[in-house]
């Protein structure tokens, strides 16, 4: 089972409040005529922006009709989260949907990623981390760069949890080819990947998108990133993110196109076998 994560159970907590509204055909407006909140204080509840206080909360859950039991787990998840998680803090480095990816992220039981033109967070090392943020001039201030490498080494931690993360992985050539920073941090890279891919070989799927697809510069035309849940009641999230903007999709609509193409990526890339050749021919 993933770690506990506060991000994980405020959003699941909203998550089950909204789908049971909408189930009993209740409306926002009503919510809030009921439990005396202004017009726009529940918004920002429903959208994972505020924890009710626990009476409130009880309440709420007494008007939808939630049983006792599952009133007690969930104010159980209220109670995880109001707790901080090791993004936290970073609140004054990263916007708020950054900090909330991370920690949906650390509570995720497998994830799918896919990278044009970067090696994945998950699997950088600090230099290429570093070299980067030193290269971002436009949207990254110079003393702040330590400190994001610091958060993403931080990131890698639930690769050698106890129980890890599922990472599936398809990195297309070119990102395999791009010297960030440097020939030796590159080189420095591909080694790394070679030596993670070994160490992680049951919860590590790793996956090169060669230049030869026919398609796959199509499909993979920017990163992605679908995070699945262990709790049976939560959906499956997406993570999209270009260089100066990242958003989460919880419309399950769109993550089910993103993972039909994660699918389609994965049958035009090189076996995992190949790929951890074709990265051993590379650095040669």
């Amino acid at each position: 089972m993933a770690p506990d994560s506060p991000a994980v159970a405020r959003w699941e907590l909203s998550y089950r409040t909204r789908r049971r509204r909408d189930e009993m055909g209740i409306t926002g407006p009503q919510i809030a005529k009921a439990l005396k909140f202004s017009a726009t204080y529940w918004p920002k509840v429903e959208r994972d922006q505020r924890i009710l206080s626990e009476d409130k909360l009880i309440q709420l859950l007494e008007l939808l009709d939630f049983t006792a039991e599952e009133q007690a787990e969930l104010v159980g998840l209220r109670q995880l989260a109001r707790q901080s998680g090791w993004w936290s803090q970073y609140e004054g480095l990263f916007d708020e949907q950054q900090l909330r990816f991370y920690g949906l992220e650390y509570g995720a039981e497998e994830i799918a990623t896919v990278e044009a033109l970067l090696i994945p967070g998950l699997l950088q090392t600090a230099e290429y981390a570093r070299a980067l943020y030193t290269a971002d001039t436009a949207f990254i201030r110079q003393i702040e760069v330590q400190q994001r490498v610091d958060a993403r080494m931080k990131r890698q931690k639930r690769l050698d949890d106890e129980d890890p993360v599922k990472l599936s992985v398809v990195v297309s050539e070119a990102a395999l080819r791009q010297e960030t920073g440097s020939h030796d941090i590159l080189q420095n890279q591909l080694r790394h990947l070679v030596a993670m891919i070994e160490q992680h070989e049951t919860t590590l799927k790793f996956r090169v998108l060669p230049f030869t697809s026919h398609t796959g510069a199509i499909r993979a035309f920017s990163s992605f990133h679908i995070l699945h849940f262990a709790r049976p009641p939560l959906p499956t999230l997406a993570w999209t993110e270009t260089p100066v903007h990242g958003e989460l999709v919880e419309d399950q609509e769109q993550t089910r196109s993103m993972s039909t193409t994660f699918g389609h990526l994965q049958t035009e890339s090189l076996a995992p076998d190949k790929s951890l050749n074709f990265l051993e021919t590379l650095i040669d």
